[in-house]
């Protein structure tokens, strides 16, 4: 007869359990291997397990594996955060991408959560020397929602061209990446943004980025056509300067060839003015 189980790595103690959903017995350091129709199985909660005489042995995490999960790193530094009576604030990380998260009062709680959970992600023994995005994902109560909430949301889910394409709409939506007028400067008021949109880029790097640069109607053609490349370029050069693979993002310049408006208003021009992100299979 043969025992079927389930088991995944992570950090958990073990508990078996029928396999009806009745709740599982109290948690034991070891439980006895035992024999049970091919018709039964034996769910185990998440951890790692090893088989010693003929017993079946939840462990520990490996220092090994421990010091490069970054799962790990953001539980830790979660549990300072509340040692230091800042519950509400949050961080989350997956890859090379953290997001300070939580709810503050007001906009200036919420510069400084950020501040604090900056400097705790870079104070951290592993996180601090991972070269990791720190994102802003702080929202206001009643107010305006973080912009890294988006790629908060992202870190937990499986990353396939829609999940990612959404991302970078609703962290996109309303806000434009500014440059000098003219140029191909980034604004630094942009920079939070972009940040934004690059850890959605790190997640995503199974798929192709496009960078879309698009300017409006006014000025000469070429004139146009070279500043949105320009632009697109610059924003490319800033994320491969936070470690993004380069083979993931690519820059294209389509001047004022894309309008999203024909008018000829202020309202219009500032609407066909756009940087988009666009996520395509390689």
């Amino acid at each position: 007869m043969a025992i079927r189980s389930c088991l995944s790595l992570s950090v958990a103690v073990l508990a078996l359990a029928a396999c009806g959903g009745e709740a599982p017995p109290e948690v034991r350091p070891s439980v006895q291997a035992q024999t049970v129709s091919s018709e039964e199985c034996v769910p185990i909660a998440d951890g790692m397990y090893e088989m010693r005489d003929g017993r079946l042995l939840a462990t520990s995490l490996p220092p090994e594996l421990a010091a490069s999960n970054p799962a790990l790193w953001a539980q830790e530094i979660k549990a300072g955060l509340q040692g230091a009576g800042i519950g509400w604030l949050g961080v989350v990380i997956r890859d090379q991408v953290a997001v300070v998260t939580g709810t503050a009062p007001d906009a200036e709680a919420k510069a400084q959560g950020f501040s604090t959970g900056r400097a705790a992600i870079e104070g951290h023994p592993r996180a601090g020397e991972a070269n990791l995005i720190i994102v802003d994902g702080i929202s206001i109560e009643g107010g305006e929602e973080g912009i890294g909430v988006p790629l908060a949301n992202l870190t937990g889910q499986l990353t396939t061209i829609e999940s990612c394409q959404a991302a970078f709409d609703v962290t996109s939506k309303d806000r434009v990446i500014q440059f000098g007028a003219g140029n191909a400067n980034i604004s630094p008021v942009s920079l939070p943004l972009i940040d934004a949109l690059g850890g959605i880029a790190a997640l995503c790097r199974a798929f192709e980025i496009e960078i879309g640069a698009h300017t409006d109607t006014r000025g000469a053609d070429d004139y146009n056509q070279r500043v949105s490349q320009e632009r697109a370029d610059a924003i490319r050069a800033y994320l491969l300067g936070k470690e993004l693979a380069e083979e993931t993002l690519t820059a294209v310049g389509y001047g004022e060839t894309q309008p999203i408006d024909t008018g000829s208003t202020a309202e219009a021009h500032a609407r066909n003015r756009r940087t988009v992100f666009t996520v395509k299979q390689r």
